[in-house]
């Protein structure tokens, strides 16, 4: 079917005080094997030498993709992110941090699994490698993708591990691993998190309009747990178990700062229940709030599931009975 346009792809690169590391990351955009895709870079008010970085590496590549666009006031992730989304409209979206970076087939792999011929989803993501502040591998894989995060940190005496997920360590080519190509539906409305961060998301751009925060103060940070929660309640998600970027931990991540790998360790040791919690109370609210809105996108059925799937996780008392009060 040679007659049907490939889709475009939005990107959005956001930025704060990451001199060392945006160029690569935009570099790697660059590199996309899939060529039809525009990019937005948000410098959000860096106050280090960022966005003359980002501006030299937009030099360097010419390449009239490549959009800059500086804050004069710092609005943190989610503030940043809906900058970004602005000065972009095709039906893609994917978000990527200033200190990670893509495999070259990233877009490609992502595009291709939103075509599957199973089902269409909401947002796909894909697995990581895991790698230091100087870009050298220290992970192969984020053990909790696309699992169930307490089953999985049960004490196993021996595990099993597939030599085909074994990489070769060559003197001349380095690490190379065998292709892996298996996707998995995840259609469970859960507020369990089984990704890994935004950067190894592909979003539907109209999903992301219905279900983006409004309050920019609120979701500084964490912006990602809001959004994917909110996306995988309402259209579901599928998994790519491919790494196909990296997650650098470098020692000055804003989330995750635990400096030792292994095992069940998570890579931020702090309690983040709390933050957690406010933001479902906050996705309910929401709820409430645009509660016409969704029921003309989704249904009242579809409505009410998302709100029953949400309300035992957290909620308030008299959260419930405003939620499924009447739809006038």
């Amino acid at each position: 079917m040679s007659d049907i346009k490939v889709p475009k792809v939005s990107v959005v690169v956001t930025c704060y005080n990451c001199r060392s590391y945006v160029g690569d990351a935009i570099r790697s955009v660059a590199r996309q094997t899939l060529r039809g895709f525009d990019c937005v870079i948000v410098d959000d008010a860096s106050t280090d030498d960022a966005a003359e970085a980002i501006r030299h590496t937009l030099d360097e590549l010419a390449d009239p993709r490549f959009t800059l666009v500086r804050l004069d006031t710092n609005l943190g992730q989610t503030g940043a992110s809906r900058a970004g989304l602005a000065r972009t409209n095709a039906p893609f979206v994917c978000f990527l941090d200033a200190d990670d970076v893509w495999q070259d087939n990233f877009l490609e792999r992502h595009l291709a699994a939103h075509m599957n011929e199973t089902s269409a989803v909401g947002f796909t993501a894909c697995n990581a490698r895991i790698i230091d502040g100087n870009g050298a591998l220290i992970a192969g894989t984020v053990y909790w993708f696309g699992q169930d995060r307490a089953a999985s940190e049960h004490d196993q005496e021996f595990v099993a591990v597939d030599p085909a997920r074994v990489p070769i360590v060559d003197r001349d080519k380095g690490v190379v691993w065998q292709g892996q190509s298996s996707c998995r539906l995840y259609t469970r409305r859960s507020p369990q998190w089984v990704w890994v961060s935004t950067s190894s998301m592909m979003f539907r751009r109209s999903l992301v309009d219905l279900v983006f925060p409004e309050d920019d103060a609120a979701f500084r940070l964490h912006m990602d747990f809001y959004l994917v929660i909110m996306a995988q309640m309402v259209a579901g998600s599928l998994l790519i178990d491919e790494p196909l970027y990296a997650y650098r931990l470098h020692g000055r991540n804003l989330a995750a700062s635990n400096p030792v790998l292994g095992g069940r360790l998570h890579l931020s040791p702090r309690d983040l229940k709390g933050t957690y919690d406010e933001m479902l109370d906050r996705m309910l609210t929401a709820m409430t709030r645009d509660r016409r809105r969704f029921i003309e996108l989704l249904g009242a059925y579809q409505y009410d599931q998302i709100l029953l799937a949400m309300w035992p996780a957290r909620s308030k008392p008299s959260l419930l009975a405003r939620l499924l009060g009447p739809r006038t």
